[in-house]
Order: structure tokens, then C-alpha cells, then sequence
């Protein structure tokens, strides 16, 4: 796997998220056995469920990596990897756990229902990282489309349709950068005039 154009260099992946997907699935099935759409426990917004499994994504986007380090938790939803469209009204498929990812509300809603082919489920995959063979982030902080991908019409709408390509990535990405150093270096006297920055970043960020 290439670089996770998610992450910065501060960020440290320590998780199997489909391993504690699973995990947390048979949780809530064992403590309500009449559940159905799974979905519907998880999408609760402040429920222990609803925290559990964001603390699975470590409260990070999984399409732009945004976490909630640098913007509120309330930007964050619950996102359908497969929209639900693509399922015929079968809610029960579609509201399984493997189907759910967490995403910022920007992403989530510029996706929204959109549909690809099967073979692209794969591809697109956020959970082991396979997205991140499709697309990098280059030394100006842009989301970029892999140079063997570009004439993939259905990867480039992918990108174009979640807005990946954005001007705010960049500030978002910076933000984490800047959040990242002032974090790891708590000692030193630059740090807190960095966190300054990183509060008033923030406020015009917010202002967008």
C-alpha cells in the first residue's frame, strides 16, 4: 500500500477496522437480538454505540481523512459505502456494519448516491486502504488522481464528485499538520503560538 494521502506523517495507524467492525456488530446483535438494520443503533448520534464506532475510525474521515482534531464532531456522519439506492430498498443489506464507514458531513453529502459498478467496491475500498492506491497528496497538499488512473472515468468522477479536489483540503490537511507538530512537540515554546494559529485557522475555516 502507498502513502495514505489521509494521514500526515504525525498520524499513527494502529487499528483493524474490520476486525472491530465485526466485533461491534456482534455486540449490538447480542444485546438486541431483535435488531435488524444495524444501521439504525449506530447512527444514533451520542449513543454508545454511535461513539464506539467512531472511536473504530478514530473519529477520521475515511474519503479526505479530516478528523475531529481540527473540526467538530458534529461534521461527522454516518456514511452508506454502497449508497442505499443501490440496494433496491433493502435497508437490512444496506444498513450492515461492512456497508457503514464514517465520514465528514462534506464528503458524505457530496457522495450521497452516487453508484458504481461492483468491480469499484474494491477499489474504493476505505477500510483496508485500497483507496489509497487511487489517489495521493502531493508536496502542496492537493488530493491528486494516481497518473494510471486519471483516464478512469469512474475513479475521476469519484474524486470530482467528493469534492477531493478542493481548495479546503488543503487548509484541512495543513490544519492536521500544524495540529500534529504542536501536539508532538507540547514542550517547546514555538508549540503554543502554533495552537494559536491552529484556533484561528480554524474560525476562518469554519467561516467557509
Amino acid at each position: 500500500m502507498k502513502n495514505d494521502y489521509r494521514n500526515t506523517i504525525y498520524w499513527v495507524s494502529k487499528k483493524n477496522i474490520v476486525s472491530e467492525k465485526d466485533a461491534l456488530e456482534k455486540k449490538i446483535k447480542a444485546e438486541h437480538s431483535r435488531t435488524k438494520i444495524i444501521y439504525n443503533q449506530i447512527n444514533k448520534k451520542n449513543s454508545v454505540y454511535n461513539k464506539l464506532f467512531r472511536n473504530i475510525y478514530s473519529d477520521k474521515c475515511s474519503y479526505c481523512g479530516i478528523t475531529t482534531d481540527v473540526v467538530s464532531s458534529e461534521l461527522f456522519e454516518i456514511d452508506h459505502f454502497l449508497c442505499e439506492s443501490s440496494f433496491n430498498g433493502d435497508s437490512i443489506n444496506a444498513g450492515k456494519i461492512k456497508n457503514l464507514v464514517l465520514s465528514c458531513k462534506k464528503c458524505n453529502r457530496a457522495k450521497k448516491d452516487f453508484i458504481w459498478d461492483e468491480v469499484y467496491s474494491s477499489k474504493f475500498n476505505v477500510d483496508d486502504g485500497s483507496i489509497t492506491e487511487l489517489f495521493y497528496r502531493d508536496k502542496n497538499y492537493y488530493i491528486k488522481v494516481e497518473n494510471e488512473f486519471i483516464t478512469d472515468k469512474t475513479i475521476y468522477e469519484f474524486y470530482r464528485k467528493l469534492k477531493l479536489d478542493e481548495e479546503i483540503r488543503r487548509l484541512d490537511f495543513l490544519l492536521m499538520n500544524m495540529y500534529g507538530f504542536s501536539k508532538k512537540h507540547s514542550s517547546d515554546r514555538i508549540s503554543e503560538k502554533i495552537s494559536k494559529c491552529v484556533v484561528l485557522l480554524q474560525q476562518k475555516r469554519n467561516e467557509l
